[in-house]
Order: structure tokens, then C-alpha cells, then sequence
């Protein structure tokens, strides 16, 4: 894998996001996004969970499993106090039946919570709530959706459940493909750019993979932006990255300017 340094400098729109939003997303374990080209207009609505529960499905527990431990940095970037910081970022195949198991606890959990929850205000965790609607218990889709979204205004076209639905692993990668893909992400951004104020790498590279799926409908983009593939190759896949990453409110340090002068 190669490490992207992008010189390209397209006016891609920057995050927008100020103090006050990002303390507020703490709260719904979530990132901010910004307005993207393919933002412009209303995704479409997600594929709907099943209404059947699937809490015994030893299938959803896996995919639950993996979009959970995928959340994870993203979650605890922005809150430093979050129950989720422990958890080893390994993928299903990988885990500890132990860690399986307190993984899928978590979600069993929120949907007994959400199964005695009157309403929307009674329910917890915003993050793992929905993702434990999403893929353990679909009867609780519609409130997880509202709860998730509750007052995290962060696009004009996408709701946080929106957002969170984009993230979830697609048929063409698997979570331990994206997890090495964010570790090289990281990297990328360590290397050649700087954040946007209040927010962290994790989350940065979360934002990044998110509007590459809306835009290319998959998660193999992302993969490809990693993969030492010859100069030419290369230097697109750089480019891309700049792109996404200054969509993402990410903006070229010192090193990536002085890297465009001697280009």
C-alpha cells in the first residue's frame, strides 16, 4: 500500500461544521459531513431491515459485529469517555469468541432498551442503537433513525441515520479490507494534512469513506486509494484522495505544499 499525498487543489466545499455542532454530534457518536457534489440532492431512502427480529441470527450478529467495531473509531474520536474505547478494532473473523460475544452483548442490549422504551427519549447510545436496529432487532428501525438524527443538523440533504446506512459494509469489501484501509488513511492524513479544528483523523477518514460510497456506491473505491498501483495510478488515486479529504474539511499541510513546488 501507498501512502496518497494529493497535490490536486480542486475548491471542493470545506466542512462547515462549527464548535457547537461537533460538541452536539458527541452526543450521537457521530462525525459532521460536508455538502458534497453528490449531495445536492436527498439520497435515497435505505434499504429497509426486515421486520423479523434477527437478535438468534448468528449472520446478523456478524454483520452487526463488524459495522459496530467499523463505528468504533469514529465514535470514540469525539467522545474520549465512550464504553466503546476498549474494544480491539478486529473484524468477526478475527475476534476473540469473548469479544464477539461482549460486542454483540452491547447490541442485544440496546434493543431490550429499546424494546421497553415508550418512546424515542428513553432510548441510549444513539450510535449502537442504531446499529443495533439496523441489524438485530428492525422493529426499532424507524425509531433508531429519528433518535440517531435528533439534532444533528450536519447536511442539508443527510440525516445522521442517512449517513450511518452509507457507512455500513457493502458487498464488495469486508471489515477487515476497510480496517487496513483506515489504518493507511490515517497515515495519509498524518503525513500531508491537517484536520479540521475539533475533529480527528478517525473521524476525518470515516467522513472520507462515506462520501466515496455515496458517490461510487460501494466501499471498493476506498480500497483502491490505498493500493500501490504504478505512478500513473497512483497520482490519481492521490488526487481522488485530496478530493475527498478536503470535502471532508482536511486541508494540505506544509509537507503537501512543499511536495506541489518541487512537482
Amino acid at each position: 500500500m501507498t501512502v496518497s499525498i494529493s497535490r490536486s487543489r480542486r475548491a471542493w466545499p470545506a466542512l462547515t461544521a462549527g464548535a457547537a455542532i461537533v460538541a452536539s454530534l458527541v452526543l450521537a457518536g457521530c462525525g459532521s459531513v460536508s455538502g458534497s457534489p453528490a449531495s445536492e440532492t436527498a439520497p435515497e431512502a435505505p434499504a429497509e431491515s426486515p421486520s423479523a427480529d434477527d437478535r438468534d441470527s448468528a449472520k446478523a450478529q456478524q454483520e452487526f459485529f463488524d459495522n459496530a467495531i467499523l463505528a468504533i473509531p469514529m465514535v470514540t474520536s469525539l467522545d474520549p469517555t465512550s464504553s466503546w474505547t476498549s474494544v480491539e478494532l478486529q473484524a468477526w473473523d478475527d475476534a476473540d469468541p469473548t469479544v464477539r460475544e461482549t460486542i454483540v452483548g452491547m447490541g442485544l442490549d440496546a434493543c431490550t432498551v429499546a424494546d421497553d422504551a415508550a418512546d424515542v427519549s428513553e432510548l441510549k447510545d444513539p450510535a449502537m442503537t442504531w446499529l443495533a436496529a439496523r441489524f438485530l432487532c428492525g422493529e426499532h428501525r424507524e425509531a433508531a433513525d429519528e433518535f440517531l438524527s435528533n439534532g444533528a443538523s450536519i447536511s442539508p440533504t443527510h440525516s445522521m441515520a442517512d449517513l450511518f446506512e452509507l457507512a455500513v459494509v457493502k458487498d464488495d469489501a469486508t471489515a477487515t479490507d476497510i480496517l487496513d484501509a483506515n489504518n493507511v488513511c490515517l497515515g495519509a492524513l498524518a503525513l500531508a494534512w491537517e484536520v479540521h479544528a475539533g475533529f480527528t483523523p478517525d473521524a476525518t477518514c470515516w467522513l472520507i469513506r462515506v462520501q466515496s460510497v455515496e458517490e461510487t456506491g460501494g466501499d471498493a473505491e476506498y480500497l483502491s486509494l490505498f493500493k500501490n498501483a504504478g505512478d500513473a495510478e497512483n497520482a490519481a488515486t492521490d488526487a481522488r484522495f485530496g478530493e475527498l479529504a478536503e470535502a471532508s474539511g482536511a486541508t494540505p499541510n506544509a509537507l503537501s505544499e512543499l511536495l506541489d513546488d518541487v512537482g
